[in-house]
């Protein structure tokens, strides 16, 4: 029997030479795994050389904010405005381009001036568009001449505080003489007259008008809201609402044919001076309104008055009158003369001195102070000749 020693070493020992077969160099080689699409770890870049091996890195979207995007679609625009801007064979100034567009204004409605001229003329002489020029004393026997003034220039003022068109104005004080002829009215009724007057003017010309209440108050509540929708119904029936008519400023700034030569034959180059010529055109026809004796006169008639006494305000020692001014607006001196020297009278105050209200108007800077040029005393019997061709 073998010592239980010995057996013990044989049997470590069997066992530590089983180990070193089978993990000892001479072992055979494990089987090859088959190779996969993977590269090996030594291929792979590493931290120093990855952008230049693996390309740009891949980074997150960045979220878009609609701040961002509007200030995009900003750019936008501005860049195409500009592109446009470069791509325009012609640039002009703002001015230059108000007298083009005017220019081609003009060119367009060049073909239609005769028709439109001749449709003006017939509907400011039509007979329902005329007030009696003898209504006050043939139809009215409360109401005078001075009574009517008072009541224009009080109209002038409201038409002011409302920042209503002038339009408006010459419309109502239209109306007013139309009614008048027809309708008799107690004086202390003309101030409602007046006030519907301009609420009727106003709905025809106006965008923005004043509501009946606010026309009501401007009368220190005379009237109520009541009486002048009564009065704007009685004007509306006995005009038949035909509320559209020439006026004298139709004739001054829209009558194609009176208003262009008078751009081209007045103004001449000095815009200054055009500005002037406006004005003063406007101060006199204004000042036309306050007298009864005018209404006889067609407003193309006065409308060029108003032009001649214009010109010789600004400039005294020169002839108003011209045959261009006398083809453009079919008159000749001789057939305004009566109302030139009327319309000179209302500019030095010899009638109406009393009423202020288109005067201190007119006295404004922003209408050039016209009011306060002084004109001369007397018109040189010369200007008042017609002009031999």
């Amino acid at each position: 029997m073998e010592p239980r020693g010995r057996r013990r070493k044989q049997q470590e020992g069997e066992e530590a030479a089983a180990g070193d077969k089978e993990n000892g160099a001479g072992a055979a080689p494990p089987p090859k795994r088959p190779r996969t699409g993977r590269r090996p770890l030594a291929d792979l870049p590493t931290a120093n050389n990855a952008s230049a091996a693996a390309g740009p890195p891949i980074q997150a979207p960045k979220r878009r904010t609609r701040a961002a995007a509007r200030e995009e679609a900003a750019a936008a625009v501005e860049e195409e405005a500009r592109k446009r801007e470069e791509r325009s064979a012609i640039v002009v100034s703002p001015a230059v381009a108000r007298q083009l567009d005017a220019g081609a204004a003009q060119a367009s409605v060049a073909p239609y001036i005769g028709d439109i001229d001749q449709y003006m003329r017939s509907l400011e002489a039509e007979q329902l568009r005329r007030p009696r020029d003898d209504y006050i004393g043939a139809i009215q026997q409360d109401i005078n001449a001075n009574m009517r003034g008072i009541l224009v220039d009080w109209m002038v003022d409201v038409v002011d505080e409302f920042k209503l068109l002038p339009d408006t104005l010459y419309l109502a004080v239209s109306y007013i003489d139309r009614f008048l002829t027809a309708s008799v009215v107690n004086r202390n009724k003309l101030q409602l007259l007046g006030v519907a007057s301009l609420f009727v003017a106003a709905k025809y010309e106006e965008i923005y008008l004043p509501t009946v209440n606010k026309f009501s108050e401007i009368t220190d509540g005379t009237y109520t809201n009541q009486q002048v929708v009564k009065m704007e119904a009685d004007i509306l029936k006995f005009l038949n609402f035909q509320l559209g008519s020439p006026t004298i400023r139709t004739f001054l700034w829209y009558a194609p044919r009176f208003f262009r030569r008078f751009l081209t034959s007045c103004r001449g180059g000095n815009s200054a001076s055009a500005k002037r010529l406006e004005l003063t055109c406007s101060y006199l026809a204004e000042l036309s309104l306050l007298d009864y004796d005018c209404i006889r006169f067609l407003p193309s008639v006065v409308a060029a008055a108003c032009l001649f006494v214009a010109r010789l305000t600004i400039s005294p020692k020169t002839r108003p009158w011209n045959l261009t001014l006398q083809e453009s607006t079919g008159y000749k001196v001789s057939d305004l003369k009566s109302c030139i020297l009327r319309i000179h009278d209302l500019q030095l105050g010899r009638k109406y001195p009393n009423l202020k209200a288109i005067k201190s108007k007119y006295s404004e800077r922003k209408f050039g102070c016209v009011s306060t040029v002084a004109s001369a005393e007397e018109i040189s019997a010369t200007f008042l000749e017609d002009i031999s061709n």
